[in-house]
């Protein structure tokens, strides 16, 4: 079980840099992911102007105000039980209704072991990559099938 976090230092560590809160946390991959992130559309809201300049500022205040409550969060349910929606059934519902969105749920119940994380993963990703031509194909056949007739 994780030892306990104390959610206000996690708090505090995620306004003073975005990820900072999660390393805190013990999810280092997850803060650098979240800095890196930070830095990019920071960068890019330099770089940018007019109507890209104000959504990358916008998108990094999300990010950064995103990763200063999952930092307070986490830190305030480490070492408690997990809740019901970390259960194999109800993760493997969400994989299946809404795809990639449901990662997080995979990732952070401790139900899944890592390689049937990563199982579920690939079989999620194979599925939308699967699909995402199904538009095209069938507006295709539609064509096809009325160029017949």
């Amino acid at each position: 079980m994780a030892s306990r976090k104390n959610p206000l230092i996690a708090l505090i560590f995620s306004l003073v840099l975005p990820g900072l809160g999660q390393a805190y946390n013990r999810e280092v991959v997850k803060g650098i992911i979240i800095a890196c992130a930070c830095l990019a559309l920071a960068a890019g809201s330099v770089w940018l102007s007019g109507i890209w300049q104000l959504s990358a500022v916008l998108a990094l205040l999300v990010l950064w105000v995103s990763a200063i409550l999952d930092g307070y969060k986490t830190a305030k349910i480490l070492g408690q039980p997990l809740d019901w929606y970390y259960r194999v059934p109800y993760v493997v519902t969400m994989l299946l209704l809404v795809g990639p969105l449901a990662f997080p749920l995979l990732w952070r119940s401790p139900y899944f072991s890592r390689r049937a994380r990563w199982i579920w993963a690939v079989v999620v990703i194979l599925n939308l990559l699967l699909l995402l031509p199904m538009a095209y194909l069938l507006r295709w056949l539609r064509q096809k099938i009325s160029g017949a007739i």
